[in-house]
This record gives structure tokens, C-alpha cells and sequence, in this order.
């Protein structure tokens, strides 16, 4: 694909998210590409998200921790792997039927435009910080839809409202594993 054809794409996955999750699906990608893409996706974020906190660092008097590039990119991957799983695994429990390469897809695109607004956002922040809290609302908002849209059209479930039940249950259970993990294995995380 040519850099315009990923901007028209762009362009068409907010303007109409269920054609652009059609296209994406239709690519019918590899796995081992899928897999690439989304690790690149995430070590994008991983620079972008570091080059952040250089250009505008949280103000001294909050306590907000800033994360190192490399554990950022963990958590990163692992929160978009999880959430891959869990949108392909509890979309087909509730009747849906796409393949793990479809929501694969859709994630990493996603994920890629998430990467681009958050690059804008470089600019943007350190000119007008309103301005760019009025984006990051914006893209959440509009990301939001947009992953309702790619759920609906994965599964085919033809109802937003099954495809917002879908994404609800798969936080849940992402939310019981990582639970269930750090009951597990907390207390040797955490220093006597």
C-alpha cells in the first residue's frame, strides 16, 4: 500500500468505519505480517509516547509517573494482544464469526491511527494545550465509534448494540485476568 492509499484509508475508516473495516479484512494479511505490524505499531507508540514526556513533560507538582520506553512498549503490546483475544474470543462466544486475523487487523490499524493522532499531538500540545484536549476527546470519542463499527463488521453481527456487549464483556474479562494475575503473582511483585 502506498502512503496515499493509507490516507485515503484513514480518511475512510472515520468517514465510513464498516467500508474501511471491510477493505482491511479483505487485505487478508498473513499472520506473521499482522504480527510484525503490530509490533512496530507498538514501538512507534513507544517512541512517540517518550518523545512526549521530553517535549512536554507532566508539571513537577503533579504526581504523575512517566513510564521508560521499554516497559511502556510491554504493557503496550500486551494490553493490545490481550484485547485482540479478547475481542476475537468473546465475539465468536456471542455467536459472532470473525477469524483472529480480522480483529488482528483492525486492532493494529486502529492502534496506527491512534499513533498518528498522538504524533499530531507533538505539534499540537506545545501551541495549545485546549486545542489539543479538545483532539484527544475527539479521537477518543470518534475511536470509540470506529471500534464499535470494526467489532459489528468482524463478527457480523449487524446490531452495534451486540457489538458494544461484545467489546463490554471483553474488558471484563480482560479486567478478571489481570485480577486473577495479580492475586497470583502480587504479593511477589510487592517488596516486604
Amino acid at each position: 500500500m502506498t502512503t496515499a492509499a493509507l490516507g485515503q484509508l484513514a480518511i475512510e475508516t472515520i468517514r465510513n468505519p464498516r467500508e474501511a473495516a471491510r477493505q482491511l479484512i479483505g487485505l487478508n494479511l498473513p499472520m506473521n505480517a499482522l504480527w510484525t505490524a503490530l509490533a512496530l505499531v507498538v514501538v512507534l507508540n513507544a517512541g512517540v509516547y517518550s518523545l512526549s514526556n521530553v517535549i512536554s513533560p507532566p508539571p513537577a507538582d503533579l504526581a504523575v509517573p512517566t513510564i521508560a520506553p521499554v516497559p511502556f512498549a510491554l504493557f503496550l503490546g500486551a494490553g493490545l494482544v490481550g484485547t485482540i483475544y479478547a475481542l476475537w474470543y468473546v465475539g465468536r462466544t456471542l455467536g459472532g464469526e470473525a477469524g483472529l486475523a480480522d480483529i488482528m487487523v483492525l486492532l493494529v490499524w486502529l492502534q496506527a491511527l491512534r499513533l498518528a493522532v498522538q504524533a499530531a499531538l507533538l505539534v499540537l500540545v506545545p501551541l495549545s494545550p485546549v486545542l489539543s484536549s479538545l483532539v484527544v476527546l475527539a479521537a477518543a470519542v470518534i475511536g470509540f465509534w470506529i471500534l464499535l463499527n470494526f467489532v459489528d463488521v468482524a463478527h457480523g453481527y449487524e446490531s452495534l448494540l451486540k457489538s458494544l456487549g461484545a467489546i463490554a464483556l471483553s474488558v471484563l474479562a480482560m479486567a478478571l485476568g489481570l485480577t486473577l494475575l495479580v492475586t497470583l503473582f502480587g504479593g511477589a511483585l510487592v517488596p516486604a
